[in-house]
């Protein structure tokens, strides 16, 4: 029991650490380096002690697989490296599996989130002209000073729902091991049941 509440004491580490690194990309736009690259090493740390054998590299491969991921969008420019480091972190701790399915719904609810920020601000029909252009001209276009293609994005908010996701998905928000050994750690000696 003692493996399975530590799994799931990694998983609420990791929880915390997308809380977090959502919070301060949204309020700082950034995503600070003590908190992915502790992250990365801690979700090694832990599959490294808690796996079996057979899993030993699972947290290598998971955060291979993060990065591989996100790495293209930051060298286009669409992406911070705080998000491609945090998504290495996430890897770490859920392996390469997870973390696929992970990135997938990040991008997926990153599209959905841009383009609700796009309708708010009222700019869809200049956004969709400038990619009409850039289309069919077949060529790049920078963005305009003050358009919102030039404003930052913070993306761990939909780094965290997509892992969120993922978790649930795989059925790693389940808790009651936890709880049980939490309550049995409270219990007072002597005391009735």
């Amino acid at each position: 029991m003692l493996s399975q509440t530590t799994y799931q004491g990694s998983t609420i580490l990791l929880l915390l650490v997308i809380v977090v690194a959502a919070y301060t990309d949204i309020r700082r736009h950034r995503i600070p380096n003590w908190l992915s690259l502790g992250a990365l090493g801690m979700g090694l740390l832990l599959s490294y002690l808690y796996l079996p054998d057979s899993h030993l590299h699972e947290g290598l491969k998971g955060a291979g697989v993060g990065l591989a991921m996100l790495l293209p969008l930051y060298l286009l420019g669409g992406m911070g490296a705080g998000d491609v480091k945090l998504m290495a972190a996430i890897g770490s701790f859920v392996g390469p599996e997870v973390v696929l399915i992970s990135v997938g719904f990040a991008l997926i609810t990153g599209g959905v989130i841009a383009t609700l920020i796009v309708l708010r601000n009222g700019e869809f029909s200049h956004l969709y002209r400038r990619y009409l252009v850039m289309i069919s001209a077949r060529t790049l276009m920078p963005a305009e000073e003050g358009s919102i293609a030039k404003r930052r994005f913070p993306y761990a908010l939909s780094i965290a729902i997509g892992t969120l996701i993922a978790l649930g998905l795989y059925g790693q928000l389940e808790f009651t091991q936890l709880g049980a050994w939490i309550g049995s750690q409270l219990q007072v000696p002597g005391g009735t049941q």
